[in-house]
């Protein structure tokens, strides 16, 4: 493993130590139980769809926590990298103390930009994710109808590094930074750090499964929780694929 890969490592590393270290604010343990899609409609040709569909639950599998699905265009660029935009869409329910008292829904349109760096022991991402969100709201946590609609828009940059074991494994670990545009008084939202393995079901590397844990602080710019709202530690399996409609 070269300098620049270890640097990475020993990054992910402080931010699960600096993130456990303090314990004045919700700590969760959830899971993440879904798939993700970069799917051609027909082989060698640069249109598709991407999609990711998540059922998110609270105590690793015992409580809701949310229910998200994104759905969009794929365009497959000469060099490799990719261009996405579409909708998204997560119902949320209370969970923990940080949570709002009532269910609430999370409309969204993204855009995003997907550079791609194939090595031969692995594989270097940079996502860069631009999305405007609608979150539901009530002044009246009793009420059967929302006030009005929140709105955000959030800048999603993520740096991913997978690593070759053998022929069927791999290995993954990432950092994503969530920034507000729309709250200056609280550009950082989250930040999630993951590590993984993962193996491919088929000889084409279409289809992968993958198992890992993310580290997901969530910031309130609050000094009375170290300006955070929760932590949560997320186990996460994943089904993914790349397998075209069409060959």
């Amino acid at each position: 493993m070269n300098l620049r890969n270890k640097g990475f490592l020993l990054f992910l590393i402080f931010q699960f130590g600096k993130a456990h270290s303090q314990s004045s604010y919700p700590i969760n343990y959830t899971g993440w139980y879904g798939w993700d899609g970069y799917v051609a409609f027909k082989e060698g040709k640069p249109w598709g769809l991407m999609g990711e569909a998540y059922w998110i639950r609270d105590e690793v599998i015992l409580k809701q926590n949310a229910l998200f699905a994104r759905l969009g265009i794929n365009y497959y660029l000469k060099s490799g990298h990719r261009l996405n935009a579409g909708i998204a869409y997560q119902y949320n329910y209370p969970y923990d103390e940080s949570s709002k008292p009532y269910n609430w829904p999370d409309y969204r349109l993204f855009q995003q930009f997907l550079m791609r760096f194939p090595k031969p022991k692995g594989m270097w991402q940079f996502r860069f994710r631009l999305e405007e969100r609608w979150l539901g709201r009530k002044t009246d946590p009793t009420s059967s109808t929302f006030d009005h609609y929140q709105y955000e828009t959030s800048l999603i940059i993520r740096a991913q590094k997978s690593f070759v074991i053998g022929p069927r494994f791999y290995a993954v670990v990432y950092d994503e930074i969530w920034l507000l545009f729309s709250t200056p008084d609280r550009p950082l939202d989250q930040n999630r750090a993951y590590v993984g393995l993962g193996t491919y079901l088929n000889s084409k590397k279409e289809w992968k499964l993958e198992l890992g844990y993310m580290n997901q602080p969530n910031f309130t710019g609050s000094p009375d929780t170290d300006e955070k709202s929760r932590l949560n530690n997320a186990l996460r399996i994943t089904l993914i694929s790349e397998a075209p409609f069409k060959r």
